[in-house]
């Protein structure tokens, strides 16, 4: 197959060492993310909202899209950094421009506002910058969008970028080039009945020269003058001597060539169990593919009943098709360049794509099977440059709106936060339409995955941090919002109110980084019922069961896993129509993932489900629910299960040891809070007192000595069928309330 010219971005020392993988990856002409360069002799974050735009030649512009300026355009490659490409934590991508360029400017506004200032109004942060030597310094920087510009995302034509923005009000395409070495601006504007000024370079050493409708004017910097006009402009902007004729983009937007115009075929591994309730299918993906793209998928949804469309951490969105009935899969290359994408939703047939800078609607605009127009459909979210920032998920409710949850800025290391943003460490819900977003929760450090309910419940996950004792699952109702759940950093605006307590709390073994949940819809036959939530465990590549209650007013609950073997990791599930459950997962760190990416198809085979599906606390113990009958004497028997219980400390430390309920040691909570208590094991073994098998036949009363709340209650049994299977697990809940 022959491939068209792509963005292949290499280090500058690749000829010395083995190439590694994403330095061959091929891109493609627009790759976003947040990127550093050298500016004035020292490093600094170049855009941290940047698209990385390949001119040819070894040309490239970096678009800072909150400022709407290019901080640089020169001739280079790049040095290596970032989570998603190299696993180093706290280093940016960073342009290799400290020769060969063009044109550079400072952070701050492009465009001067409507009263000709260039003032730059956006709030300051103070970051942590970590170099590619690993030298870390203080800077400050702005963030956010400017006031009087916005952008509104790019079309692609072939390899060429076109850049869509508004300027006060005035729409304006943006095409970079380099044409015999001179970088040009192709500039199309509507009619605006004032002058616009627009930021070209620092400085007035560069020669630049405009078509007409436009005037170049150099003091301390370069700028351009666009003169008022009652119609469309085309005109140029070029460096160097002599005009630069103006072009029209009408035809670049409208769809054009392709980049990634081929399929790659696999095969479907499908499960030859026929006596688990639960077999698992695999949909093989495509890892040997034209581009060298490494494949971790990260969100996906379904376009129909015979295709989806999945992103990858490293930006691109792949469309396969035949998962109806699995077999021969093909797979093709739908999009690519995006900003760490890990959340995909589809509405009325068009892909929604959330990353770390926004969501992106993308569109193919001439059928050709790629996306030609990257739609900036909400942008409201902030961001710094700390690698933590992962914007996780996409779901919508029954209204239409939009879903995701944004961790906080962990340092590297994991301990304690770089500096804290307006959206970091939140749930947030963006309109049907895109035009307005609202925080709904705080107080998270990294909520792997958000799930919505049947009737407007949200959900997130959890990881274990900084004043996050352990894992757990976050739960609100659409009355209760918003909502605190407990990093104090993140707190956000909601200063007074109090810590939200979790459905349940999970100890590291049994998740030691949470992702998404999803309810099981009224038309799935899984064997499950209608309306039961699923947890998903990243770390421990789990699907968890989820138990339930409210005792008191207060909801808890507990969970018990599903008896299925996954080849990676759980962080996405979702119901086909037929009725299965398809999850997704890849491997980064804290994960015990077999593989680095899997996507499953689980099928109910009609087989009876063993695991419990109903959870209750007693007055002197818990009551468990099976779906088939029991053996009556193991059931009945006490050594047949085996008890602990314990507390956790919720503090400034990472995490929380475990600490006994029974037998409090108050010196040692106390000590947890100033120091961390990882190492401190206290669990209380609890003696079963009593055991019974109710009438039913199907669920168990067991009476615990000293019954009292905790943090953390493990039941575990061994037990088996009345035709003598065996049922061997363990539920872990959270007890808050005790009924009376």
């Amino acid at each position: 197959m022959r491939l068209p010219k792509l963005l292949t971005l290499l280090p500058l020392t690749a000829s010395l060492h083995a190439a590694q993988w994403y330095e061959e990856m091929q891109i493609g002409p627009a790759f976003s993310s947040t990127f550093a360069d050298t500016y004035q002799g020292e490093e600094r974050v170049a855009a941290v909202k940047g698209i990385l735009i390949d001119l040819g030649d070894g040309y490239r512009a970096l678009f800072d899209t909150e400022t709407l300026r290019y901080s640089t355009v020169y001739k280079g490659g790049l040095q290596w950094g970032g989570t998603p490409w190299t696993g180093a934590h706290g280093q940016l991508v960073k342009l290799a421009n400290e020769e060969g360029s063009l044109l550079t400017t400072a952070s701050g506004t492009g465009w001067a506002d409507g009263a000709g200032s260039f003032e730059d109004k956006r709030p300051i942060i103070e970051y942590t910058l970590y170099t590619q030597k690993r030298k870390a310094s203080k800077s400050e920087g702005p963030y956010g969008n400017v006031d009087n510009a916005s952008f509104k995302g790019f079309y692609r034509h072939g390899s060429k970028i076109v850049l869509d923005y508004e300027v006060n009000g005035t729409r304006i395409l943006d095409h970079p080039a380099v044409v015999d070495g001179r970088f040009v601006r192709y500039l199309q504007v509507a009619p605006h009945s004032e002058a616009l000024v627009g930021l070209i370079a620092d400085g007035s050493e560069t020669k630049f020269t405009t078509s007409d409708g436009a005037s170049v004017a150099a003091d301390k910097n370069t700028l351009v003058t666009i003169a008022p006009s009652d119609k469309q402009l085309n005109l140029t902007i070029a460096t160097g001597e002599g005009a630069v004729a103006p072009i029209s983009l009408d035809s670049a937007i409208k769809g054009g060539p392709g980049l990634w115009q081929g399929k790659v075929e696999t095969e479907a591994d499908l499960s030859k169990d026929t006596k688990s309730p639960w077999v698992v299918d695999t949909i093989t993906l495509p890892d040997d593919n034209p581009w060298k793209s490494k494949l971790r998928f990260g969100g996906f949804d379904f376009i129909d009943d015979n295709t989806a469309a999945l992103s990858t951490w490293n930006g691109d969105v792949w469309v396969v098709s035949g998962i109806k009935e699995p077999g021969k899969l093909t797979w093709t290359r739908f999009a690519a360049g995006l900003f760490e994408p890990l959340g995909v939703k589809v509405v009325d047939g068009t892909i929604y794509v959330n990353g770390r800078d926004q969501i992106t609607r993308l569109k193919d605009l001439n059928g050709d099977g790629e996306a030609d127009h990257f739609e900036a459909f909400n942008r409201d979210v902030t961001v710094s440059p700390n690698f933590h920032e992962f914007a996780f998920d996409l779901q919508t409710d029954a209204q239409g709106n939009f879903y995701f949850s944004k961790a906080a800025p962990v340092r590297p290391g994991g301990r304690n936060f770089d500096a804290i943003l307006p959206n970091h460490g939140t749930v947030i819900r963006v309109s049907p339409d895109g035009s307005s977003s609202e925080v709904i929760a705080t107080g998270l450090r990294a909520p792997g995955g958000v799930g919505v309910g049947p009737n407007g419940e949200i959900t997130t996950g959890e990881n274990e941090g900084t004043w996050q004792p352990c894992c757990k699952i976050n739960f609100m109702k659409p009355d209760q919002r918003p909502l605190f759940f407990g990093t104090e950093q993140s707190r956000q605006d909601l200063k007074d109110a109090p810590y939200t307590e979790p459905l349940c709390y999970l100890p590291m073994d049994v998740d030691n980084s949470g992702g998404s949940q999803v309810w099981v819809p009224k038309e799935a036959k899984w064997g499950l019922q209608a309306g039961e939530m699923l947890h998903l465990s990243y770390g421990q590549s789990t699907i968890y069961r989820v138990l339930p209650e409210t005792v008191n007013g207060t909801l808890q609950g507990g969970v018990v896993p599903v008896p299925v073997k996954l080849r990676s990791s759980a962080m996405r599930a979702r119901f086909h129509p037929d009725g299965s459950l398809y999850v997704l997962g890849f491997r980064g760190w804290q994960t015990n993932a077999a593989s680095e990416c899997a996507f499953h198809r689980i099928r109910y085979t009609g087989k009876p489900v063993t695991i419990p599906d109903q959870l209750h606390v007693t007055p002197k113990g818990v009551r468990i629910h099976f779906e088939v009958p029991l053996d009556e004497e193991l059931a009945t028997d006490p050594t047949s299960y085996s008890v602990q219980r314990w507390d956790y400390v919720r503090g400034p430390q990472y995490g929380s040891g475990e600490f006994s309920v029974d037998n409090p040691d108050e010196e040692a909570r106390k000590v947890a809070l100033g120091k961390e208590s990882k190492g401190h094991k206290s669990r209380d073994n609890v003696k079963v007192t009593a055991a019974k098998l109710l009438d039913d036949g199907q669920t168990v009363e067991i009476e615990l000595e000293g019954h009292k709340p905790s943090m953390q209650l493990k039941v575990s049994y061994d037990l088996e069928t009345d035709e003598g299977d065996i049922l061997n697990s363990s539920i872990h809940s959270t007890v808050r309330e005790i009924p009376n």
